[in-house]
């Protein structure tokens, strides 16, 4: 199973950072936990830090193409498009990934800031 995100420009490689952290990214740090604990790993492709990831992801190209880069972050599963235009969340996983229903997080990560 492979999981990717292909997001817009990030500040650093998970986008939690400075002084006021984006509360969708803090809450994708979450999920990225539960999938973890799945054994699911999560590619993540910000197209400032590796825009080749995008260029040679034909799916990706497209979508960019016909949609626009405003529309990113889009998430593939086994290279199919499941999210568009927002992160995922455990409910927009669990439809595609069953095995993730009954995984609780630690605590959330950071969870001072969401």
């Amino acid at each position: 199973m492979k999981l990717e995100i292909f997001e817009s420009t990030l500040c650093c490689p998970t986008g939690v950072c400075g002084p006021e952290p984006d509360k969708k990214l803090i809450e994708l740090q979450n999920v990225l936990q539960v999938l973890s604990k799945a054994g699911i790993k999560v590619d993540r492709h910000a197209i400032n830090q590796s825009p080749l990831a995008f260029t040679k992801n034909q799916v990706v190209k497209q979508f960019i193409q016909s949609e626009g880069p405003g529309k990113l972050p889009v998430t593939l599963l086994n290279g199919e498009i499941i999210k568009k235009g927002g992160y995922p969340d455990l409910k927009d996983l669990e439809a595609h990934i069953p095995e993730i229903k009954n995984i609780k997080t630690e605590g959330k990560i950071l969870g001072i800031f969401s």
